[in-house]
């Protein structure tokens, strides 16, 4: 008696990946793949569930919008206090964060700061992994490198606040101050990288009681701040635009106070004033420029 049989389970069993079923009047075509090559076509399949995992992961994120520059700045604020405070969370640092940043990162802040090892940006604001997109050189200057890293968390990682912080004590603007015109601050690269703050101290007197450097941190700070506006046309335009928003801060060494600045720009790449008043932590409740009025 003719048959219709079934050859899937048989098929599945015996590894093979193809079965044929003709009618029953013909016999079953079947092709038979080794194990050798069912593990090869396998090893296949992964690599190119890897490959598109990863191109998603590293492709730009069209128009990516982060949190408002206000809530930004807010969340730093409070993750600041906690570390003035010694009640710190150290929040999102835990596997679960780990293995959901694996696959792609969304910053709500860029941080430009020095390079100066007591002044980590994730630590002094208690932020975890994938919160803020740090960009570290000596005295913060800026070179094609660091501009470009803070347009692409600008342009592709959403982000909407950049912070250009400064600290107290700072060994490169005392280098830019005390090395003289003429004379080797120890190498060709320190030498470019005392003159590139050199011109922000330049009408700064110094103060004898100002053996932290503060004026003269706050004076590079702003300088910076004005140079990225006036050398990225994408930083410029967002800051224009009021698609992000563009503050300076001072790190207090002995306190682990950061006192933010809330001075506007204007968008030529000019600070409305040379020297802005520092804000401390936390913001008075009152209209400020910048953040406060138009930068949401």
């Amino acid at each position: 008696m003719n048959m219709r049989i079934s050859y899937w389970a048989l098929a599945l069993a015996l590894g093979w990946s193809q079965v044929s079923l003709a009618g029953s009047s013909r016999s079953p075509d079947l092709t038979i793949v080794t194990d050798a090559e069912q593990s090869k076509s396998v090893e296949a399949q992964k690599e190119k569930e890897v490959s598109r995992a990863a191109d998603t992961a590293s492709a730009p994120a069209a128009n990516a919008i982060g949190k408002p520059p206000r809530e930004s700045l807010e969340l730093l604020r409070q993750g600041n206090q906690r570390f003035i405070d010694a009640k710190m969370t150290a929040p999102r640092r835990d596997e679960k964060t780990r293995t959901e940043v694996s696959t792609g990162q969304h910053p709500f802040a860029i941080v430009l700061s020095c390079s100066d090892s007591r002044v980590p940006p994730e630590v002094i604001f208690d932020q975890g992994l994938g919160d803020v997109f740090v960009v570290r050189t000596a005295g913060h200057v800026l070179d094609p490198g660091p501009i470009a890293s803070i347009e692409y968390a600008l342009e592709h990682l959403g982000a909407r606040l950049i912070v250009v912080m400064g600290h107290e004590s700072c060994g490169a603007v005392k280098a830019a101050l005390t090395t003289p015109i003429g004379k080797s601050a120890g190498s060709p690269d320190l030498d470019r990288l005392v003159a590139k703050i050199k011109p922000y101290l330049s009408s700064v007197k110094p103060i004898a009681s100002d053996k932290l450097l503060r004026g003269p941190v706050k004076a590079n700070t702003a300088g910076v701040a004005r140079e990225l506006l006036r050398k990225s046309a994408i930083v410029r335009e967002k800051v224009q635009h009021q698609e992000a928003s563009l503050v300076t801060a001072i790190y207090n060494l002995s306190t682990g106070q950061v006192e933010f600045n809330m001075w506007d720009m204007d968008y030529a790449g000019q600070a409305e004033t040379d020297s802005p008043v520092i804000e401390a932590v936390p913001m008075p409740a009152k209209r400020r420029r910048g953040l406060a009025s138009g930068h949401r």
